[in-house]
């Protein structure tokens, strides 16, 4: 087999230059992401006088599903720095279906965590931020629902006292869901709401929404998070430009924000602004609103799970796809 090694900025003009050179019969034998530098690939090919007809039937069903990845993304609006990651992410991969493809791209791009509520530690703080009409106060309550679910206890602790209408839907969430609700105005009272809260309880800290263009702001929710030495939880609608989200999502990020939902996912065409802020502000993904009620309108999330967001139309081709990491 006649071996070469072909270096180009991005892994479809590293496959323009491989068949220019040695032809459709071109066999990959390696791709490699180069680090440092100008970034780019590296593409190791060769090509073998006894090839198989079978291997070029594959790398023709290996260059039609990048397409058909690479027009998806664009469809959702990913930025085309980030959509070059996935599908160079994907192409490593060597998976039967678009699904599984996708899947190990967002897994190997993107972070995934749990959602908060399902788990039993003690003593957990998680503090709600986003900006104004995110869906703060309703992810709260849903979180708190999913406690009861799993026969854990939680307690409630809203800052959000001014906004108009927002002390009674907190209010009336706690009263639903038989949660004890603690109501603090600035970081002495919010110190001693969370030190009032049982050891054995998931406290949810749900704030106001704060403009994540305004440093005053963002200084005052970062204080408030240290103050209550909370796990900060972005909710971020999906749906958004690309970049409004991603800057969005870094200014949350600075003030502490480590994980996100996506609320309105059902509302939501393009989720390209959902990837961009995930991939901007380092954070995880824990979870999506995918409908306005309490019980049953907030899921986790993992990779093969937003795959299938993306290709709404792409069918399995294995009954074990489900079975992608939980």
């Amino acid at each position: 087999m006649r071996l070469k090694t072909f270096t180009a900025d991005t892994l479809p003009e590293a496959m323009t230059a491989i068949r220019a050179a040695l032809g459709a019969e071109a066999v990959i034998l390696s791709t490699t992401e180069i680090r440092g530098g100008g970034g780019g690939v590296e593409v190791v090919a060769g090509l073998d006088d006894g090839f198989d007809a079978t291997d070029e039937l594959a790398i023709e069903q290996a260059d039609q599903d990048a397409r058909e990845l690479g027009e998806a993304l664009q469809l959702h609006r990913v930025p085309e720095e980030l959509a070059e990651r996935l599908l160079f992410a994907a192409g490593t991969q060597r998976h039967a279906d678009e699904i599984l493809s996708l899947a190990a791209a967002f897994d190997s791009v993107l972070r995934f965590a749990p959602l908060p509520g399902g788990e039993a530690k003690r003593g957990r703080v998680v503090m709600l931020m986003g900006p104004p009409g995110a869906g703060k106060t309703a992810t709260a309550a849903k979180l708190c629902a999913l406690r009861r679910v799993a026969r854990q206890r939680a307690s409630l602790i809203t800052l959000d006292l001014d906004s108009a209408g927002a002390r009674d839907q907190v209010r009336t969430f706690a009263q639903a869901l038989n949660l004890p609700l603690h109501e603090a105005r600035d970081e002495a009272a919010l110190a001693a709401a969370v030190a009032a809260c049982p050891t054995d309880h998931l406290v949810i800290v749900d704030t106001a929404g704060a403009n994540p263009f305004e440093p005053a702001e963002m200084t005052r929710l970062a204080r408030l998070r240290g103050t209550a030495e909370a796990e900060g939880l972005l909710v971020l609608p999906a749906g958004g430009d690309a970049l409004e989200s991603a800057e969005t999502a870094e200014a949350f990020a600075a003030a502490g924000a480590r994980l996100m939902v996506a609320s309105r996912v059902d509302a939501a065409r393009r989720l390209g602004g959902l990837i961009a802020a995930l991939q901007a502000g380092g954070l995880s993904l824990a979870g999506l609103g995918v409908a306005p009620s309490i019980g049953s309108g907030l899921t986790g999330v993992n990779p093969v799970s937003l795959a299938r967001l993306f290709l709404p139309g792409a069918v399995p081709a294995r009954a074990s796809a489900t079975g992608t990491r939980p």
